[in-house]
Order: C-alpha cells, then structure tokens, then sequence
C-alpha cells in the first residue's frame, strides 16, 4: 500500500466578512482520489471449434505439462485430480462439462415496449386512403426465418381507426389470421393512437409530444443461428492485446513531380544536358 499525502490550502474557504472573520465557512472538501493498476489484461482470445470429449477417452496433455513444466507451473490435474462440476441449472449459461450446445438455447421471448410510430413506412401515394388495410408497401416471397421456414413477408397495414388506433406490422407473416399484439410469430407489431401523445424528455432537442406507440415481438431466443460452442485458447503472441490487430490497406504513395510512367520518372531525374548524357552509361542516344 501507498500513503499520498496532500496539502490543501484553506485560504479559499476561510471567511474575510467582519462579522465571521477567519472562521472556516466548508464544510466538506471534494478530494481526487486516482487509483491506477500494474497489472497487464489478459488480451483477447483466439475462438477454435469445441472438439467434444469422446466417453471413456484421456486427454493427452503431454505438451501442456512440458510447457508448464518449463516455466515452473504445477496444477492438481498433473496428479491425476479431477473435479466433479454439478450442474444446479440456476444460471443456463455456464459452461459445464459434456454440455452440448443446444442445451444453451433458449426459447423465444415476447417483447413490448413504446416507441416512436413507424407510419411512414406503412403509408401509402394514394392521397385518399394513405393506410390502406391489407396493401403490402413492401413483400418478400418466401422469406426464411431462423429456423428455415418459409413464410411470405409483408410491410402493411392491419386495421385503421381513423388512426385511433392504427395496427401494422413490418416484415410481419402475412399468412391468415389477422395479426394483433398476442399472436405476432414473426416480424414487429405495432399499434398507434395519435390522438394519445407520449411526452419525450432530456433529449438534445428537448421536450416534445409524439402519438403513443406500442411495440411488440417474439424474440428469436438463443438458437443455432446465434449461438456457437468454441474453445477459449490464449495465444502467447496476444497476451497483453486487447482488441483485433486493425489493417489499414489503403495506400497513397507520393511520387512528387514525376508520374508512374517509366520515361517521365527518368527525366525527373535529369537536370541539365551533362546529366541526360551520363544518365545511366549512356542510356540516351544523343546525336550531335
């Protein structure tokens, strides 16, 4: 442990009214108090694929034991000691042994919230029915989702109210039944009163009204498409690196005053007549 001892003048916070000269007017002082570290970050790790161990086959740790050993490393493993690692399924992500990776998945998820409306990407050129129920502003025929069903996407309108409320739906399944907030599968529900106004606050633009939106979706969960199972391995070379190695392969040579062109750069090196006719033992024929 280190002792810093500081000094604080008390000048600043000593009064000089007449009525309470030289009494001290703070009652509390504000220190900066900076704590550093010595110690180096790991760095980054290199992701290999996770090789499951085969039942009733020993790991050969051969090499690790003679690099541990050279360094002067022992760990209880080298005994022949083993831990029993009991899963309880409190936390689903830990990493247990023999844990296959779709046990890590999870299902999906319903979430809701409020947001700002979306109506422009629902409205229509048709300056009598802007909101047409049921007219796809944008449609994807056979869509994939996660899990390799098709399904024909659509960006529409679902009901309008007079827009009190409006429901719509962006890259929804366009697929019977009509979708509300309790059996969207797959895109974003929305559901837009303008008539209602939600206060926005602490913003840059500061406060202000927009038409009260609800939100809703069923998350993806954690599935194959998301989730992956690979090895932590330290690389020795990136010990102490804590991000990805960035390549600049943008490249801007300055030529100076000669261009790439092989006669122009041999002229750029020629001043005055004695060195056209040096220049390179007698590169240039020159007639007299």
């Amino acid at each position: 442990m280190e002792i810093i001892k500081r000094k604080i003048s008390l000048d600043d916070y000593i009064s000089r009214k007449k009525s309470n000269w030289g009494q001290l007017t703070a009652t509390t002082f504000n220190i900066n108090v900076f704590f550093t570290q010595d110690i180096d970050d790991m760095g980054i790790s290199t992701e290999l694929p996770f090789i499951a161990k085969v039942p009733g086959q020993t790991a050969d740790y051969t090499k690790l034991d003679i690099k541990l050993g050279f360094s002067g490393y022992t760990f209880e493993y080298m005994n022949g000691t083993t831990t029993n690692v009991i899963e309880t399924g409190t936390y689903p992500s830990t990493r247990y042994p023999n844990k296959s990776l779709d046990r890590y998945y999870t299902d999906k998820t319903p979430v809701t919230g409020l947001t700002e409306d979306r109506l422009d990407e629902v409205s229509s050129y048709d300056k009598n029915a802007k909101f047409k129920p049921g007219f796809d502003i944008v449609k994807f025929d056979n869509t994939k989702d996660y899990k390799g069903i098709f399904y024909d996407s659509g960006t529409r309108v679902i009901t309008n109210n007079n827009l009190s409320p409006i429901t719509y739906m962006i890259n929804g399944d366009t697929a019977p039944p009509i979708k509300t907030e309790t059996n969207v599968e797959r895109g974003i529900y929305f559901s837009t009163t303008t008539a209602t106004t939600r206060t926005i606050t602490g913003t840059i633009f500061g406060t202000y009204q927009i038409p009260y939106t609800e939100m809703y979706y069923n998350s993806e969960g954690f599935n194959e498409t998301n989730v992956h199972l690979s090895a932590t391995t330290k690389e020795e070379y990136l010990f102490g690196i804590t991000s990805s190695p960035t390549v600049f392969n943008d490249l801007f040579i300055d030529r100076g005053r000669a261009t790439v062109i092989q006669n122009h750069m041999q002229l750029g090196e020629i001043k005055n007549m004695s060195d056209l006719i040096n220049y390179g033992n007698g590169f240039y024929k020159i007639q007299r």
